[in-house]
């Protein structure tokens, strides 16, 4: 459910429009609108809205519980983890091959500077 479709449903409920949501916001219907379908509302403006539509900001942010669900699978979860596993491995194993390149490098220097 978009943000947009929840404020219109509340605002529903309250017998009220979207246009009169935006005079008590003092913004303009297109710019509320349009953060609203775009989702780039700000924060201060979820808290402003929620206190005049007298509701918890939590309302907007509610989602589907079954879509939740679906990507908090313990498959996904092992899957996840493996593959960070492998990525921390080969970070090792990048990082010691660096700390012996600047040790080959600080002997090349080193005798070089003898000279």
């Amino acid at each position: 459910m978009t943000l947009k479709t929840t404020v219109d449903e509340i605002l529903k409920k309250k017998n009220r429009s979207l246009s009169w949501l935006a005079v008590e916001m003092d913004k303009t219907f297109d710019g509320l609108k349009l953060s609203l379908v775009k989702g780039s509302i700000k924060y201060n403006d979820i808290v402003s809205m929620s206190a005049i539509l007298n509701v918890s900001p939590n309302v907007f942010f509610e989602q589907d519980k079954a879509a939740v669900k679906e990507g908090t699978g313990p498959g996904e979860s092992e899957t996840e983890y493996a593959s960070l596993k492998n990525d921390l491995r080969n970070c090792r194993e990048l990082s010691a091959a660096l700390k012996d390149q600047l040790k080959d490098k600080e002997k090349i220097i080193g005798l070089l500077t003898k000279d």
